[in-house]
């Protein structure tokens, strides 16, 4: 029968409840009541209630019934268990009071028993430790073979922490006790050398494999700015995954460091940073923390120089050094990868530092950690060592002291040539130097049997300049340097500053000096370029211009000291200067100032000389040269058809008269002594080589002195871009401006030569055709002075072709025809009488000139035809020379008509001074009325 469970009333209804009061009140009412009736009737009340309660419970016990009868069951029985238990728990009493009665009676018995269980277990747990230790040397051995130093440390410690305290009585333990301690000692010596290798040679030989990974194994050496700008930038993005995967590494692998070592890891030290983690750990556990922190503080200087030693033979095997330029790049490559080295090393040491001072922390272990700025003090030791072995700095500075002992205001000595500083033993070391102070003695041994890449020589700096002042600034950012420049940073700028450019600058003024000062140094030439315009060059020119270029490399490779660089080179420069118009002056000038040459007194004169400038056939010499210049500064032949159209022999004439008229006007009356001339076409040769030398080398200056006009631009390292750096610092005005001032003045002695050149010419042509001579009259070759005039032109040709431009000697002989005919022309006034013999000598004369410069224009000069028309004019009457005038016009003009119409009255037997009036007279108004046309 299944009977529902009770409910639970709701909340907040109160259930009825039932009280004990019913019977209080019946005894109340049956107390209160005054009669029977009143009693009866609550008895009969009472009796019908008590009837309808023992009808309810019979229906109630006859409906329950069989659950009730189950219940009683179930009661009996539980009834039963408990009185069960009840006696047995009893008896159990009994026992129990028995049982502490007798063992009353065993009690030291029992205590006997109870230390000897002690003693035994004891006893079993030294037999295990025994055991233990017994199987120490052959776990210990398969820890360390597979560089399982964690637990082979943790192994050890405990081994040997158990043969001193709890085994120490052990006899037959002792001597493994022993052994066991030695292991210890050996097993930090072997750990520091795995944190050596992780920290130095590990990330080195990382760099060194990249390197060659990406270079590619047939071409080591890397040339490419692009090549060299995208691996700088790869490894740069490497150097920050590698930080990111150290520092998650730390944070997930190093909890209080308590580092975990995979025992199933077959290669541990594939995860270096890791692997430095439980290096620190094991010394931690042997407190040998601080001995490998301070030994690696110690020896750090030789670390770095091992690594320096392998990389470079690394380099030196893999680059096949065979020309300078290899030696220059493999340098170049060996200090790129020692950068790179370096940098990463400083990430290990980074990571090492960091976890050497958690360690110490947890493990409570003293330890006097190092910073990045002892690290890079210690980079910049070694890289200053490394810059005194290739730069030679010992030897410089030998050389140095030696030559502070001369008097530097002998000026014989100063410009003496100076001997060369022999190699077999120096007076001088440079043990006492800052840098080599700054060396320890440990890194002072190592300097036996040094490998290098390239032959140590003070021009070294100028490959690794550029290189060296990025990664100062990138050290500099690292370490957080405020004041003032790192170490490295005044080594390189006091070396470069104090030593290398002074020294520079001697050297080339000694190359300089010896150039100039050599027996044949303005005579012996050499040809650069075969091309045919091209023309030899003075040696001593070319060798100056090569000290120019070795200052354009030292310029492009140390664009910081471009102000200083400036001021050397004019210093060099403007000797040389000096020397050029000391020569220009022996040439011009070889006797005293009273012995002038007339061309170059005359170029003195600034108004003479503006004027030659000034003159059309200059003004076009020059025009042509700026167009060639220009042509050749975008690498493109000038073409026939872009050279400026030919003149007609009109325009030609009307440029040239000028100038004929102007010279003759100065020259012709007084005429040129043979004093005032230059003979000497070796003098003349040697003037038009001076000239084409110091034009060449003008337009080389010109070009160095705009190397310093470069917009000045930062030199950042940070920028892998820069590593072919050709910006250069700005020079300041002044010094650009005496530079550039230089540079003029060797182009204004160019121009200064080559007018005095075609000035002379003219000259000699004074001197020679204005002469006063007597001619045989019976022979029918032209005047001795003429002979030797053609001579000295066609010598003269042959000097200055073979020493100048043809377009430079195309303006030395052009328009010397006008002049010539101008001469001859203008020497009938000086002329006594004039027959058919004197004609006909002035027409082979003429037409001997006209020969000479035919052969040397390759062009008619007409111009002479113009004067021999004029002679001509001689074998006609007065009367007959104005008619022409009438009927063909004008040919000279007024003055040479008149010249001729005194010279035919002064020929004639007979003069007749009123004839000649008459004939100038109509000639006057001949002219007048046709004009003018000359």
């Amino acid at each position: 029968m299944e009977v529902s469970p009770p409910v639970k009333p709701p909340r907040g209804v109160k259930p009825v409840k039932e009280t004990s009061g019913l019977l209080m009140s019946v005894i109340r009412t049956l107390s209160a009541s005054e009669t029977n009736e009143q009693r009866d009737k609550e008895k009969s009340k009472l009796e019908n209630e008590y009837k309808n309660c023992d009808k309810k419970l019979d229906e109630l016990v006859s409906k329950h019934e069989e659950d009730l009868s189950k219940v009683m069951q179930l009661f009996a029985t539980i009834s039963q268990i408990v009185s069960d238990n009840r006696s047995k728990i009893a008896k159990v009493k009994e026992n129990l009071q028995d049982c502490k009665k007798k063992l009353r009676c065993r009690r030291d018995e029992l205590r006997n028993l109870w230390l000897e269980g002690l003693e035994y277990k004891y006893m079993l747990q030294l037999l295990e430790e025994i055991e233990k230790m017994s199987e120490v040397p052959n776990r210990l051995a398969n820890y360390m073979t597979h560089k399982q130093y964690l637990h082979a440390t943790k192994l050890l410690v405990e081994a040997v922490s158990l043969g001193k305290n709890t085994l120490e009585g052990v006899e037959s333990l002792k001597e493994l006790s022993r052994e066991l301690e030695q292991k210890k000692e050996q097993l930090h010596i072997q750990l520091f050398n795995e944190l050596k290798e992780h920290l130095f040679t590990r990330p080195a030989q990382r760099i060194v494999a990249l390197r060659r990974q990406e270079s590619g194994r047939d071409n080591f050496m890397i040339n490419s700015p692009l090549q060299r700008s995208t691996e700088l930038r790869l490894s740069r993005n490497r150097m920050a995954v590698r930080r990111n995967i150290m520092e998650s590494a730390q944070k997930l692998e190093v909890n209080d460091f308590q580092v975990v070592e995979d025992l199933s890891n077959v290669n541990p030290e594939e995860n270096s940073f890791h692997f430095i983690v439980i290096l620190i750990k094991c010394l931690a556990l042997l407190d040998k923390l601080p001995f490998a922190v301070n030994r690696i503080k110690d020896e750090m200087q030789v670390f770095l120089l091992a690594i320096v030693q392998r990389t470079t033979q690394h380099i030196k095997d893999f680059s096949g050094l065979q020309t300078e330029v290899d030696y220059k790049h493999s340098l170049k490559e060996l200090v790129q990868t020692l950068f790179d080295q370096f940098k990463e090393i400083a990430e290990a040491h980074a990571h090492f530092s960091r976890n050497v001072e958690e360690a110490a922390k947890v493990h409570g272990t003293q330890v006097k950690t190092y910073t990045v700025q002892f690290y890079w003090a210690q980079v910049q030791c070694v890289l200053e060592a490394f810059l005194n072995e290739y730069l030679d700095v010992q030897n410089i500075s030998s050389d140095a002291q030696v030559m502070t002992t001369s008097d530097v205001n002998d000026l014989s000595s100063y410009f003496g040539r100076r001997k060369q500083p022999t190699k077999k033993k120096s007076l001088f070391k440079f043990d006492s130097s800052s840098s080599a102070l700054t060396l320890s003695s440990t890194l002072k041994t190592t300097k036996k049997d040094k490998i290098v890449v390239c032959r140590p020589h003070s021009n070294n700096i100028l490959v690794v300049f550029v290189p060296f002042m990025c990664f100062i600034e990138d050290i500099e950012q690292l370490m957080g340097v405020q004041n003032g420049p790192c170490l490295l940073h005044r080594f390189i700028t006091q070396y470069v500053s104090d030593i290398y450019l002074k020294r520079k600058s001697e050297e080339i003024i000694d190359q300089i000096e010896g150039a100039v000062r050599a027996a044949d140094a303005w005579k012996a030439t050499v040809l650069l370029d075969c091309t045919a315009d091209y023309k030899p060059l003075l040696i001593s020119t070319v060798t100056v211009e090569r000290c120019v270029r070795e200052w354009r490399a030292v310029l492009q490779a140390l664009p910081l000291y471009s102000e200083r660089i400036a001021v050397y080179s004019c210093k060099a420069l403007k000797e040389y200067k000096d020397t050029c118009f000391a020569a220009y002056q022996g040439i011009v000038q070889p006797h005293s100032e009273d012995r002038r040459i007339c061309s170059a007194a005359w170029l003195k004169d600034e108004d003479i000389s503006r004027f030659l400038k000034s003159l059309p056939n200059w003004v076009n010499l020059k025009a042509q040269q700026e167009y060639q210049a220009r042509s050749e500064r975008i690498r493109r032949v000038l073409r026939r058809d872009q050279r400026s159209e030919e003149e007609s022999p009109e325009d030609v004439r009307k440029r040239n008269r000028r100038e004929a008229e102007i010279l003759a006007s100065n020259l012709g009356e007084g005429g040129v002594s043979a004093a005032e001339i230059l003979s000497d076409m070796a003098l003349l040769k040697e003037l038009a080589q001076l000239q084409e030398s110091m034009e060449w080398f003008s337009v080389r200056m010109f070009q160095y002195a705009s190397e310093f006009r470069q917009e000045p631009s930062l030199l950042s390292p940070s920028k892998p871009d820069n590593d072919n750096i050709e910006c250069v610092s700005p020079v300041s005005a002044a010094v650009l401006q005496q530079l550039t001032s230089i540079a003029q003045e060797f182009d204004e002695l160019a121009n200064t030569c080559l007018l005095l050149l075609h000035l002379e010419v003219r000259v000699q042509c004074f001197h020679y055709l204005l002469a006063q001579s007597h001619y045989n009259k019976e022979t029918h070759e032209p005047d001795p002075k003429v002979l030797e005039l053609s001579r000295v032109l066609a010598n003269v040709d042959e000097a200055v072709t073979s020493s100048l431009h043809p377009r430079k000697c195309k303006y030395i002989f052009e328009g010397l025809g006008h002049l010539i005919a101008k001469i001859l022309i203008s020497s009938a006034q000086y002329l006594q009488t004039i027959d058919e013999a004197g004609i006909q000598r002035m027409c082979r004369n003429i037409f001997a000139l006209q020969q000479t410069l035919t052969n040397i224009t390759m062009t008619r000069e007409l111009a002479l035809d113009h004067a021999r028309h004029y002679f001509e004019l001689f074998f006609l009457s007065p009367e007959e020379i104005l008619n022409g005038i009438v009927e063909k016009g004008p040919e000279f003009s007024e003055l040479e008509y008149m010249n001729a119409l005194q010279l035919l009255n002064r020929s004639q037997a007979h003069r007749d001074l009123g004839s000649v009036a008459v004939h100038l007279e109509r000639l006057s108004d001949i002219l007048g009325e046709v004009g003018m046309t000359v």
